[in-house]
C-alpha cells in the first residue's frame, strides 16, 4: 500500500493532474487493491474531515480579504505604508513589504495577497524603475507572510489537522511575521544600496497626518480582529465574521467604494477560491487517513529514530524534506498529508507540535516561491509580465533570507527554552 499512495500520487502528479485528485486517485487506489476496506468509508472519511468548527475561519478570512480589495482598504493602507517608509532608499519594496504584513493579518491568504497587492505595487514598483524581476521577487516573498502571520489560514488548517491550539499558533506567528517582515525591509534597503534602486520623494508630516487618519479604520481592522482572537473575546473561526463584518462597514458605509456589483464579484471569487482549498483539503483527509490506516506514519518514526534520536538532525531531515514537498505540492494538502506522518516522529524526540507547526508552515511558506510550483512566484511574475525564470536572479538573496529565517525559527527555540 505505501508504494501505491507514494509511487502512485508522483505518477499523477508527473502526468499533470490536479493534486486535488492525484492525491483522490491514489487514495482510491491504495484501498481497492490492499484492502479490504469499503470505499464508501473513503467518503465518508472525506466528508466528516470538512466537518470541523475551525475550518469554517477559512471561507470568512478569505471573503474579508477580497472586500477588503474591493472596499478600498487595501489602497489606504498602501498608501499609509508610501508616507510612512516611501522615501527611503528602494521605498517601493519596504512599502510592498509592510502591505502584505498589514493585508496578510486579515486575508490570511498568500496566493491573495500576491495576487490583490502585486496588481497595484508591481505596475508602480516597473514604473519608478526597478527590475520587472525585482518587482516580482519582492512581491512573491513579502506575501508569503501571510503564511505566518494570524490569521492564517495555513495554521488554521495546521491546528485542526494537529489539534493543537490555534491561538497559540496565532500568537508566536504575529511576532515572527513582523520579524520576517523588518528582516526583509532590511534586506531590500541593501540590495536598493548596492543596485542604486531609486528613492522616492520624501513625505512632509502633514501628508503621513492625513494618509495615517485616511487609513486609520484600515489599521484598525487587523487589530481588533488578531486582539480578539488572542483575548479570547471570540474564536478565530469567529474571528473570521468579525472580520468580514468590520470590511464590509468599513468598505460600504465608511469609505463608500463598496458597491453591490463589487460585491456579487467579490462573492463569485471567494466562492471559487474557497471552493478550490476545501476541495483540496477533502481529498487530502482521504489520503492522510489511508496513511494513518496503513500504519506508515509509526514505520518511518521507527526507522528515522532507529538511525539517529538528535532533534537537531531529525529537525534538519524535516526541513530538507519539507522544502522539497512545498516546491511541488500545494501548501495546505501537504500539511494534511504529512502532519500525521512528521508529528508523531518530532514529538517522540521532544519537538513541541506548536513550534513544529510554525516550522512546517515556514517552509511551505518557501515553497510558494520555489519553482517549479511556486505559486506566488508564478503569479508576481505574470502581472510583471515576465516569463518565471527570468526572475531567479533577483530571487536569490530573498530566498536566502527566507531559508535562513527558517533556521532561526528551527533552532534558536531549542536553545532559549521555547517549551
Amino acid at each position: 500500500m505505501p508504494v501505491m499512495l507514494f509511487g502512485a500520487f508522483a505518477l499523477f502528479i508527473l502526468l499533470g493532474l490536479p493534486i486535488a485528485i492525484a492525491i483522490g486517485l491514489s487514495s482510491i487506489g491504495g484501498m481497492f487493491f490492499f484492502t479490504d476496506i469499503p470505499l464508501e468509508l473513503g467518503a465518508q472519511r472525506m466528508l466528516s474531515g470538512l466537518r470541523s468548527f475551525p475550518l469554517l475561519a477559512i471561507p470568512m478570512f478569505v471573503l474579508a480579504g477580497s472586500i477588503m480589495n474591493a472596499g478600498g482598504i487595501t489602497t489606504r493602507l498602501i498608501n499609509f505604508a508610501y508616507a510612512l517608509i516611501g522615501p527611503m532608499k528602494g521605498g517601493l519594496s519596504a512599502v510592498t513589504i509592510v502591505t502584505h504584513m498589514i493585508f496578510g493579518g486579515i486575508s490570511g491568504s498568500a496566493v491573495a495577497d500576491a495576487g490583490s497587492v502585486g496588481k497595484i505595487m508591481i505596475p508602480q514598483m516597473v514604473k519608478r524603475g526597478y527590475p520587472r524581476g525585482y518587482a516580482a521577487s519582492v512581491n512573491s516573498i513579502a506575501s508569503t507572510i501571510a503564511l505566518v502571520i494570524p490569521p492564517s489560514i495555513t495554521m488554521i488548517i495546521y491546528g485542526v489537522t494537529a489539534n493543537v491550539s490555534i491561538g497559540d499558533l496565532f500568537f508566536h506567528g504575529l511576532y515572527i511575521g513582523i520579524g520576517f517582515a523588518i528582516i526583509y525591509i532590511t534586506t531590500g534597503y541593501i540590495i536598493a544600496r548596492v543596485k542604486n534602486l531609486p528613492s522616492e520623494q520624501r513625505v512632509e508630516w502633514a501628508q503621513v497626518r492625513k494618509a495615517f487618519f485616511a487609513g486609520i479604520w484600515s489599521l484598525f481592522l487587523p487589530i481588533i480582529v488578531l486582539g480578539g482572537i488572542r483575548l479570547g473575546v471570540f474564536t478565530a473561526t469567529e474571528g473570521g465574521a468579525v472580520a468580514v463584518t468590520v470590511a464590509v462597514i468599513l468598505g460600504g458605509l465608511v469609505y463608500r467604494e463598496l458597491t453591490w456589483d463589487k460585491i456579487k464579484k467579490v462573492m463569485t471569487e471567494s466562492a471559487i477560491l474557497v471552493s478550490t482549498i476545501m476541495f483540496i483539503i477533502a481529498m487530502a483527509q482521504i489520503y492522510s487517513w489511508a496513511l494513518v490506516t496503513a500504519g506508515i506514519p509509526q514505520q518511518l518514526s521507527d526507522l528515522v529514530l532507529s538511525i539517529t534520536d538528535n532533534m537537531f538532525v531529525i529537525l534538519l531531515f524535516i526541513n530538507i524534506l519539507l522544502l522539497l514537498i512545498g516546491a511541488v505540492m500545494e501548501g495546505n494538502a501537504a500539511i494534511i498529508v504529512f502532519t500525521p506522518i512528521l508529528l508523531p516522529m518530532v514529538t517522540a524526540v521532544g519537538v513541541d507540535p506548536v513550534h513544529f507547526g510554525l516550522i512546517v508552515v515556514i517552509n511551505l511558506a518557501i515553497g510558494l516561491v520555489t519553482p517549479p510550483v511556486g505559486i506566488c512566484l508564478l503569479l508576481s511574475t505574470q502581472i510583471a509580465g515576465i516569463r518565471l525564470e527570468q526572475a531567479f536572479k533577483d530571487l536569490i538573496p530573498w530566498f536566502l533570507t527566507a531559508l535562513g529565517l527558517l533556521l532561526l525559527v528551527t533552532y534558536i527555540p531549542l536553545f532559549i527554552g521555547f517549551y
